[in-house]
């Protein structure tokens, strides 16, 4: 069934409206919605940026950001403390001081470490630059200790009238059963913000053992029971195939004992040639739509929009950030 994730998302950012960082604070999508959200009072705003120049395309965009923080990040009083911060985060790596104020210099380096600090509670950009470069220091800092990060593609299938949560399209080339299991319960995670039963299924080439004992499906067994050991109440199965998985068809002509019915809402990939591939080719053969992506597995929620996101999907990227850090 399709789920209104927005009016959930508005919902449950609204209980307590937390600090949204926008590392491209002068980004027209951004400040349009940015100031969608402060009308709606869904979120604290945290524009970075030059103040002249924020408030010079906000007023060219004819938007209302006056709610909103505006931090310089290039002249900050808080730039000594964050360069400080940075090099006892990354010292394992060999960071310096000097190191560090280059690299805070730059804004996703500067918003990433401002968060990490407390001053804001999720971080949003790469509105303008390439996703890598807000991605970097969202790992590099923000990572959870001892776990994976991975992103969760919110998907609408229109023609079954569903939503639907696909792992890992963006960053694990070839994870092992531990980092798949992983991968899953980071979806479940992200499922469960959105006050949503999780129902997973681990999918493969092979359906309940159709496909032999390859290296490649026992991998998909094995993060199962690692997950299920886990979670035990969890309604989650595998190894199966895409049909198994999301027809009720499927599933009874291929596993009628599974849990999940064929009624699945959460579909974790093996690899990322599988997921990427699927993620790609759904959005050039069929009217399935991806609405935005979350990153599981952080400190704080970071939101990697894109340079050519729709502006409904930059908004939605910022609420779910809020949404997250309240969850």
């Amino acid at each position: 069934m399709k789920i209104d994730l927005i009016k959930k998302m508005e919902e449950i950012a609204k209980k307590k409206p937390v600090k949204v960082l926008v590392c491209e604070g002068w980004d027209e999508r951004f400040l349009r919605a940015s100031a969608q959200i402060l009308e709606r009072k869904l979120a604290k705003i945290v524009l970075l940026g030059d103040p002249k120049v924020v408030n010079e395309e906000a007023k060219k965009f004819g938007v209302d950001v006056s709610g909103a923080e505006i931090v310089d990040y290039k002249n900050s009083e808080l730039k000594k403390e964050l360069a400080e911060k940075l090099v006892e985060v990354r010292k394992h790596k060999g960071m310096d001081l000097k190191t560090a104020k280059k690299l805070i210099e730059n804004e996703n380096y500067f918003g990433c470490m401002y968060a990490y600090c407390g001053y804001a509670d999720s971080v949003a950009g790469s509105a303008i630059c390439p996703t890598a470069e807000l991605m970097r220091p969202a790992l590099q800092i923000l990572r959870k200790k001892k776990r994976i990060v991975s992103e969760v593609v919110v998907v609408s299938d229109v023609k079954n009238n569903r939503t639907l949560f696909i792992t890992d399209v963006s960053l694990n080339i070839d994870p092992n059963a531990e980092q798949l299991a992983q991968i899953a319960l980071n979806a479940v995670k992200c499922v469960r913000s959105f006050g949503i039963v999780p129902k997973v299924a681990l999918l493969s080439f092979s359906t309940k053992g159709s496909g032999g004992n390859h290296p490649a499906i026992q991998t998909v067994r094995d993060a199962l029971e690692i997950v299920k050991k886990e979670d035990p109440k969890l309604l989650i199965d595998g190894e199966m195939q895409v049909d198994a998985a999301v027809s009720e068809f499927g599933a009874q002509r291929k596993c009628p004992d599974s849990p999940l019915k064929g009624k699945a809402n959460i579909l974790v990939f093996p690899n990322l040639t599988a997921a990427n591939i699927f993620g790609h080719s759904i959005l050039q053969f069929s009217d399935m739509t991806m609405d935005f992506t979350m990153l599981e597995g952080l400190m704080k929620p970071v939101g990697i929009v894109g340079r050519s996101t729709p502006l409904d999907t930059v908004r939605n990227v910022m609420v779910s950030g809020a949404m997250e850090a309240n969850s």
